[in-house]
């Protein structure tokens, strides 16, 4: 037997305590997003800040379409995909998750899916996993290839979890984005056994502002991919002064919406649990006569810790710009 490998085992044997076992790091938690990345700003964000954290292993990225809104290039989910890549570029990364273009169209309807590579994708990359340890699917865009997932196979439904940037508040639904560009999609995903988590658009519009000068404060001075990240805000908020007066009511500050499913993967989110309602086409809820609904339950977060998620973000950005300049 090599002395090497005898030398390694003692020591290794020596290291653990009689009568304790060796200690199991941690796993980190698996995640595949699904994002219209390149529509505004806050896409980018959430995808760097999630790309940047050890605690996850993202398996993938599956970029989609912005419905009937004429804010990505067609086709919409290549167009997608390529913004992903360029944040991708930017930050100093020792892994790189694999890109996935996915639907660049909405459901023609709730029982027929719409095949492509991004569901594809999203099926193998959930094989293995099941109830007990799922694979974390964030949706922050149209929810078109998850949807076509689960009706591709129901039994997906056992091997993931949703965690999504939707709706407008709780209990009424509605939407004027992510649900509204593929409004049958999030009818197949309530209508599932998948359990939820849902970040809705009152809560990260009062929680998650960005300013220009705090963007700038934040990331400005962390290196290329901080300046890079700060600017597209910077850059957003000057170009779309009116949209900015409309959705927040001022000009200086923009919602990083998409941030909330970071922030509650990180446990900084407080939530409630109702039971799960059916989305209706105009996009308002159907809620059950309680003890009565066949369909699970819903998180519903009604709060962020924001000023721990920023903290947390600028840490990991120093850390892995740390790393890189001693590789």
């Amino acid at each position: 037997m090599n002395p090497i490998f005898l030398a390694l085992v003692f020591l290794t044997m020596a290291a653990i305590v009689p009568g304790q076992t060796a200690p199991v790091p941690p796993r980190s938690r698996p995640v595949l997003l699904t994002t219209d990345v390149g529509v505004e700003v806050d896409d980018q964000w959430a995808l760097a800040h999630l790309v940047l954290s050890p605690e996850f292993d993202v398996r993938g990225i599956v970029t989609t379409h912005a419905g009937s809104y004429p804010l990505l290039a067609a086709p919409a989910a290549e167009s997608s995909a390529r913004t992903a890549n360029e944040v991708l570029d930017q930050l100093p990364l020792s892994k790189r998750p694999k890109v996935v273009a996915g639907s660049s169209e909405p459901l023609k309807s709730r029982t027929e899916p719409r095949p492509g590579a991004g569901v594809d994708f999203i099926l193998k990359e959930a094989r293995g996993f099941e109830r007990s340890r799922p694979l974390t699917v964030l949706v922050i865009g149209a929810a078109t290839d998850v949807a076509s997932a689960l009706l591709t196979d129901p039994k997906l439904a056992e091997r993931i979890e949703i965690v999504a940037m939707a709706f407008d508040k709780w209990p009424e639904g509605n939407d004027v984005f992510n649900v509204k560009n593929d409004v049958k999609a999030w009818q197949v995903l309530l209508e599932s056994a998948t359990p939820i988590v849902v970040a809705d658009s009152s809560v990260t519009r009062e929680r998650l502002r960005m300013t220009p000068e705090r963007a700038r404060t934040l990331l400005g001075s962390r290196g290329k991919p901080g300046r890079y990240l700060a600017g597209l805000l910077v850059d957003w908020v000057e170009r779309q002064g009116d949209l900015v007066q409309m959705v927040t009511g001022g000009r200086n500050a923009w919602p990083i919406w998409d941030e909330a499913t970071v922030a509650c993967l990180l446990g900084l989110t407080t939530s409630e649990v109702h039971p799960r309602p059916r989305l209706q086409d105009d996009l308002q809820f159907t809620h059950s006569t309680p003890g009565q609904s066949t369909l699970p339950t819903i998180r519903w977060i009604t709060r962020i810790d924001s000023e721990k998620l920023w903290a947390d973000f600028g840490r990991k950005m120093d850390t892995a710009l740390r790393e890189q300049s001693t590789k």
